[in-house]
């Protein structure tokens, strides 16, 4: 796997994840502050906050193109219903 990752949590070793995958964990607040992370053929554990500071910057990515919003139909608002004395005297007429 290139650029592979583990993660060492409470002395625990996890991995190997791709490079996107680790960034992914951390930008969702998935890694603990006292998780480290080495490269795969590395021997060297570097404190998370330190690794994800040492990446490059993405550029941001493109806002996306907005949807035409077609305005939407009114409906009617439903007939009220006559209430029983008006009905009463209109049938007696």
């Amino acid at each position: 796997m290139k650029d592979a990752l583990y993660l060492s949590r409470s002395f625990v070793e996890f991995g190997p994840f791709p490079t996107a995958e680790m960034l992914s964990f951390y930008n969702r607040g998935l890694l603990a502050d006292s998780d480290y992370v080495r490269e795969e053929r590395s021997e060297d554990w570097v404190h998370v906050n330190d690794w994800a500071a040492s990446l490059p910057l993405a550029e941001p990515p493109a806002p996306k193109a907005k949807k035409a919003v077609s305005p939407t139909p009114q409906a009617t608002p439903p007939a009220k219903k006559a209430t029983a004395k008006k009905a009463a005297t209109k049938k007696a007429k």
